[in-house]
């Protein structure tokens, strides 16, 4: 067997950048690990907790191990249990339905009554799957004006209740509730939970001051949107929004059903950008279809069966959201590894692979590795939370071997631009790898 690793240079603390060089090629696995070994112990990282594990999944060959049994906050990480669960559990073509419904008839272009909505967590109605969510709310009020409706007489009101429990998830820290990846969510969600007032066009003001940050009522925001769609397309609303969760009324006729983009347009929308609010609502579905409740608790007993499923320790997962920014996650590396390698087998592995950030090329990653031989060769999910850095995926060797990998870190005082550039380098060093 031969190899070609990459050895790095040190990091310059003084300018916390990461400066990689390649020397002479290496001479096998050992040479490889002693290159990963040297980079999370440098005298800076002390104090900090490594995570390291790397597998050939056809071989079943453990290249590299460290504190892989141990349990570390993954961050974004998570994200790859909850798309991998999602793909497996709910399928590529599953999609979401909104209904919307009158309470009376029409005559002469007016309802007598309420419009309707009913929702099940559609996260697609946002700028960033649609290219400006707005246009969505537009076509829905062409949909209802379709219908012979002008005029409303009652108010847009919401009945259901399919995601029941906090739009927050548990654990989600004070500090990060003002900031937009912690917009909360719940059956209706208008663009992810925020909505740029420079997206609504300039003669409708209406409720522009409810789109200047995470909405407090996502599904108070979702009818506004709405609503204010309705006013564009002239057709008025005598009660307005009716922010309150209604009990479902003794009568009520469908008009239409809006159905959402598929789940293989929904996974690379959560994964590429690392997408907090869709990886909720994604956990919660799960909890909704296969456990009968869209909530957490549903959604963590679910999603712990199928790890356990994969043939994950049972001791190897905490599982508190689906998203990750919740600090009472916990996974190890083996974890990890493990649901990495179970997707391979499933039909729907192309849309969970192609959805992974790419090194230099897109996604969480684009900025990341460029010039190196990880570029392009690495699809992988980053994650970061306060002392919590993650980098786990695949990489492509140099005589085209996919490995398999999982680099966590937690609680270190070094910058945290110094613990991304190791899982940088240890990439790096696999795209370099000779297999045999």
């Amino acid at each position: 067997m031969r190899a070609l690793a990459v050895a790095v240079a040190p990091i310059a603390l003084s300018s916390c950048v990461t400066v990689m060089r390649t020397v002479n090629p290496a001479s096998g696995r050992a040479e490889l690990r002693h290159t990963i070994d040297s980079l999370p112990s440098q005298p800076e990282f002390r104090n900090a907790h490594w995570g390291v594990l790397i597998v050939n999944p056809r071989t079943g060959d453990t290249l590299y191990s460290k504190n892989a049994g141990k349990l570390f906050m993954p961050a974004a990480n998570m994200k790859i249990i909850t798309s991998a669960a999602a793909l497996t559990l709910l399928g590529p073509d599953y999609t979401y339905k909104t209904t919307f419904l009158k309470t009376g008839e029409v005559r002469d272009s007016l309802l007598d009554g309420d419009l309707i909505v009913i929702g099940r967590g559609d996260p697609t109605v946002s700028d960033n799957m649609r290219g400006v969510a707005t246009t969505v709310m537009d076509d829905l009020a062409d949909s209802i004006r379709a219908h012979g409706i002008r005029q409303v007489t009652g108010s847009i009101a919401r009945v259901g209740n399919a995601f029941p429990d906090s739009i927050h998830g548990y654990g989600w820290e004070w500090d990060d509730l003002g900031e937009y990846y912690a917009a909360g969510v719940d059956e209706l969600i208008f663009n992810e939970g925020m909505a740029p007032t420079t997206l609504r066009p300039p003669p409708d003001t209406v409720r522009d001051s409810l789109y200047s940050g995470p909405a407090r009522d996502p599904a108070t925001a979702y009818l506004n949107a709405l609503n204010d769609a309705l006013v564009r397309k002239h057709i008025s609303v005598d009660g307005g929004v009716n922010d309150s969760l209604l009990s479902t009324p003794i009568k009520m006729d469908t008009l239409f059903t809006f159905v959402s983009l598929p789940m293989r347009k929904i996974i690379p929308a959560l994964m590429k950008p690392s997408q907090n609010q869709i990886a909720e609502i994604l956990f919660k579905t799960i909890g909704l279809e296969r456990g009968g409740m869209g909530t957490s608790d549903s959604a963590r007993k679910i999603v712990a069966q199928q790890l356990l499923a994969w043939g994950v320790q049972p001791d190897g997962f905490a599982i508190r959201d689906g998203s990750g920014l919740s600090r009472h996650d916990l996974v190890t590396p083996e974890t990890i590894v493990k649901v990495l390698d179970k997707i391979q087998q499933d039909t729907a592995f192309a849309v969970f692979y192609d959805a992974m950030p790419i090194a230099g090329i897109d996604g969480t990653l684009k900025d990341r590795m460029k010039g190196t031989p990880a570029q392009g060769s690495v699809h992988a999910k980053t994650g970061s939370i306060a002392e919590a850095r993650s980098l786990s995926g695949y990489v492509t060797t140099a005589d085209g071997e996919r490995l398999i990998f999982s680099i966590l870190s937690n609680n270190w005082t070094t910058p945290g631009s110094e613990v991304t550039g190791v899982a940088d380098q240890i990439a790096a060093a696999l795209a370099s790898y000779r297999t045999h």
